[in-house]
This record gives structure tokens, C-alpha cells and sequence, in this order.
């Protein structure tokens, strides 16, 4: 006896792939436990250690979200298990609509996609009953799947190799700002669409989405990626310390108060417009790429130090946001210039020498511990101003 489902054969090289569909129950019943990886070991395949927080994340993506998303998992099956049958008079064809045979008890091998097929099992463990409302949709969707029928497992890690250096995942501001199941991803979309916040030049201007940076000449002046999280920091600071928690406690910053973020980010962003550094670019009486030959305010680890002094300012030492905007203006962010043997930088040639700023070498870092060190220089500035 034997299984059987419909699908599309093709062949990528001599060898025949299979793409079909499963419902996720019965899939992890038809997977084989993964073997690990030894490259000098006498197993001729398996797969990477599996990283438990992914797992634990694709699960609680399953549990969760009812419009869930996954891509299509890598399995193998050898000849004297699997057998793909074309319809009749298809057989020539490139594209083969036709049948998937499996034997009843021959079970896949993973290629690709360990984690996701573990998620859905631990998904399943987990909500274990008929009537629960998780299984039942997990049994009304389907997992796309590709059946490769090899009977050479060498070609099973080559095959992962070889998926893995012909993708490209999407930069984090790219898939950030197409994420709007977030709280923080939409408010700050909002902010950027805002024309009175003349730093984000109507969004398509000022910002870049498709990259993690702008380059050397753009006219960007920064990503996506970087005024999330500046936005972020700027709200809750630095007490998350993974990006799971940092997501999760800005988000219900933004959820809960809504209003206070609106504020503060507004006051963040239409105070950084005004900026004695920053006001000619958008005024077109300078460029990005002087703002960035000239002056630190391109760098991550000093934006990040600005973004978390203003949390300091406003949650603990209860400056209005406005105010606290008003005297960081008056600090002086210009590269200084590269110090000489024996002659290092000071304080009094930028408030960044000795935290972000090798002081011997001139040299930006980057660093947490740094910018966070640089944020309570800078705070001293907004005091005592």
C-alpha cells in the first residue's frame, strides 16, 4: 500500500523533484528525526544543530497568527520508497502534473526546513486535544513541501549549502517596515508619512528602506532599521537586552500608550530637524554626504547614545522632550581632528572621546557598552545646559 499525493514533477539537474502539500499533522508523522551534522563522521548526512529559540519562535508564530506563513520545506525520499507517476499524455513535459507515491511507513529525510517542521510538532504536542482550536487549523492548512527522490544522501548537505548561499533574506529595514503586525513598525511608518517631520523628507526622501545603511553619497539620511530602534530606545532605553524582548516591551509601550510614544517620537525627530547640523541638509543648503563627511550624526553608536540620553532625560529626569531636544543642539558633533602621538582627544574636542571615540586613534566604535556610555555623556550635556 501507499501513500498517495498530488503534485508537480520536475527535474532541477538529472535529478526528479516533487512539489506538493501537506497537512502539517501528517507531515511530522512522516518526517524522520534529523540526524546531526559530522562532516567526519560516518553518517553520510544530516543537519545543523537547531537553534531552540527559532524553533520556539516559528511555534509561538503558529500558535498565534491565524494568517501564518511558511515557506516550503526540502525533503528526500529514495527510489525504492517514493515513486512520482505522470498523468497520462503529460510525460514529456517540463512542468509534470501527476501522482506522489510513498510507501506506507517510509518516512522523509529533512533537507531543509528542520525548524519549522519541528515548530509545527511542538505546536502539535502542545495542543493535543481535537477540539482545540490551534490543531484545527493546523489540520485545515497546508505545508508546501519539494520531494527530492535521490538515493544519494552526499548530495543532501550540498543541496543545503547550496539553498542557503542562493538566497537573500530581506535587509532588517526592508522587512521591518513590511511588518505591520508590530505596534512600532506602524507608528513609525505614520511618522515617516508625517510632512510636518521634515527630517524623514515625506518617507521616499530621507529614508532608506532598502538597505540597513545609507550609502557614502546617498541623499538618505537614515534607515529604516536605525529609527526604529532609536525610536525604541527613546521609549523604554536599554533595559531589554534580545531583540525578542526589546520587540515585545516597545511594542507594548506603543500599544498602551500610545499617545505619550506619539509625543515623545514627535518631539525626537521634529527637534533633530532643527539641529544646527541637520537643518541645511534638509533646507538643500548641504548633503547627506557632507552631513556625513563632517560630523558623527551618521553613526549608529552616536544616534543610539542621543536616542537613549533623551530617555533618560524625559522618563527619569522628567525634561520635557522638547527641552532636552533644544540643549542636545548645542552639542558640538563635528569630527574633530585624527589625533597625533601624544596628543589623543578630549571631552573638549568631542563628548564622544573615551566611549565611542578612541581617543588614540580617532576610531568610531560601535559598541553597546559604548554608545550607552556616550548616552550619559550627552545627558550631562542636557543637565547642565
Amino acid at each position: 500500500m501507499e501513500l498517495q499525493l498530488p503534485g508537480i514533477g520536475y527535474k532541477q539537474g538529472d535529478r526528479l523533484m516533487v512539489t506538493t502539500a501537506m497537512d502539517p499533522v501528517a507531515l511530522v508523522k512522516t518526517v524522520a528525526q534529523p540526524d546531526p551534522w559530522n562532516p567526519v563522521g560516518s553518517q553520510p548526512h544530516g543537519n545543523r544543530p537547531q537553534d531552540k529559540a527559532h524553533r520556539k519562535g516559528i511555534a509561538e508564530y503558529l500558535e498565534n497568527e491565524e494568517q501564518f506563513v511558511l515557506g516550503a520545506v526540502v525533503l528526500y525520499a529514495r527510489k525504492s520508497e517514493a515513486r512520482f507517476e505522470p498523468d497520462a499524455g503529460k510525460e514529456d513535459r517540463a512542468i509534470i502534473p501527476g501522482t506522489l507515491f510513498l510507501n506506507y511507513g517510509a518516512q522523509f529525510d529533512v533537507g531543509d526546513g528542520q525548524h519549522r517542521i519541528g515548530a509545527y510538532s511542538d505546536v502539535i504536542q502542545s495542543h493535543n486535544e481535537d477540539d482545540d482550536p490551534v490543531i484545527q487549523r493546523l489540520r485545515r492548512s497546508g505545508q508546501p513541501i519539494v520531494v527530492v527522490i535521490d538515493d544519494n544522501p552526499l548530495h543532501r548537505a550540498q543541496d543545503f549549502t547550496d539553498l542557503q548561499r542562493n538566497s537573500k533574506p530581506p535587509s532588517a529595514s526592508i522587512g521591518l517596515s513590511m511588518d505591520r503586525r508590530q505596534p512600532i513598525n506602524r507608528l513609525m511608518i505614520r511618522l515617516v508619512q508625517r510632512s510636518d517631520l521634515k527630517v524623514f523628507g515625506n518617507g521616499a526622501e530621507r529614508v532608506e528602506f532598502f538597505k540597513d545603511s545609507p550609502g557614502k553619497l546617498s541623499a538618505k539620511l537614515f534607515s529604516f532599521k536605525t529609527i526604529r530602534y532609536m525610536s525604541g530606545t527613546a521609549l523604554i532605553g536599554v533595559s531589554q537586552r534580545t531583540t525578542k524582548g526589546w520587540d515585545s516591551a516597545v511594542n507594548e509601550f506603543v500599544k498602551t500608550r500610545e499617545a505619550e510614544a506619539g509625543k515623545i517620537l514627535s518631539g525626537l525627530w521634529s527637534g533633530i530637524a532643527e539641529w544646527p547640523d541637520i537643518a541645511p541638509v534638509l533646507n538643500g543648503k548641504a548633503t547627506a554626504a557632507t552631513l556625513r563627511e563632517r560630523t558623527y550624526l551618521a553613526s549608529a553608536g552616536v544616534l543610539y547614545s542621543i536616542s537613549y540620553a533623551i530617555h533618560m532625560a524625559t522618563a527619569i529626569h522628567k525634561i520635557e522632550i522638547n527641552e532636552a531636544m533644544e540643549r542636545l543642539s548645542q552639542v558640538n558633533y563635528s569630527r574633530p581632528p585624527t589625533p597625533t602621538p601624544g596628543n589623543p582627544l578630549t571631552l573638549d574636542d568631542t563628548p564622544f572621546a573615551g566611549n565611542l571615540i578612541d581617543p588614540e586613534t580617532g576610531k568610531v566604535g560601535s559598541g553597546r557598552p559604548a554608545w550607552e556610555a556616550a548616552a550619559k555623556e550627552l545627558l550631562k550635556e542636557i543637565k547642565e545646559a
